[in-house]
């Protein structure tokens, strides 16, 4: 397997770039899915699609193409996974249950067991997507350690995911405005949990191109 590139791009870019990716497989013009792993090159609020517009405390907000609820940036390692539908499973759920499954499989080979979350729960009563975890996210004692939000198309899809590789709890209170002891209640990051950000990364990729094709 090639060795993974990790962009680090603006906001609008990256989000530029997960919607072409979608709209090029609905077009027909890619026949096989992508995937690619980014960071952030400033902290951001991500929101979701359908979600009011709401500034924070001055950051920097882009829009996802993507559902869910909003999500700080700037300690996370996000990923995009684009593909036709019937590959994954028609329904929205079974694309979140294929993808969580080798997320699991993922964690259980660094010696961490997570869970996938079911609730099918909204977030329009619940701006931050941290409040509650949802359906094919994955958490730890009721903490998120994935997030994930998903666009479907007629014939496509488009996933995206984040995973805290460590989480700054002081300066995010700081900027949104919640309490420290609520963020440590409801967040866990790859660090707290002993797992390497590069160890994640490897297995998790390789688990990607191995039991589903996708390319880099």
């Amino acid at each position: 397997m090639e060795t993974l590139h990790i962009e680090e791009l603006s906001p609008e870019e990256n989000m530029r770039r997960d919607e072409e990716a979608l709209l090029t497989l609905e077009k027909g013009k890619l026949q096989e899915g992508i995937f690619r792993f980014y960071r952030w090159d400033r902290v951001c609020l991500s929101l979701g699609h359908f979600q009011k517009e709401k500034r924070v405390s001055g950051i920097p907000v882009v829009r996802r193409p993507t559902g869910g609820g909003a999500l700080l940036h700037g300690w996370d390692i996000s990923f995009a996974i684009a593909d036709i539908r019937e590959r994954w499973g028609t329904k929205p759920s079974l694309i979140y249950a294929s993808v969580s499954s080798i997320l699991r499989e993922t964690f259980r080979r660094l010696g961490v067991e997570v869970k996938m979350e079911r609730f099918r729960g909204r977030y329009l009563d619940r701006f931050f997507c941290f409040w509650v975890p949802t359906l094919g996210e994955l958490s730890i004692n009721g903490r998120k350690v994935v997030s994930m939000a998903m666009r479907t198309a007629k014939r496509s899809f488009l996933l995206h995911g984040s995973v805290y590789t460590s989480f700054d709890y002081g300066t995010a209170s700081r900027l949104l405005g919640i309490p420290e002891e609520f963020l440590r209640k409801r967040i866990v990051s790859l660090k707290e949990l002993d797992i390497e950000e590069r160890d994640f990364l490897d297995v998790f990729s390789s688990l990607l191109v191995s039991e589903r094709g996708l390319r880099v």
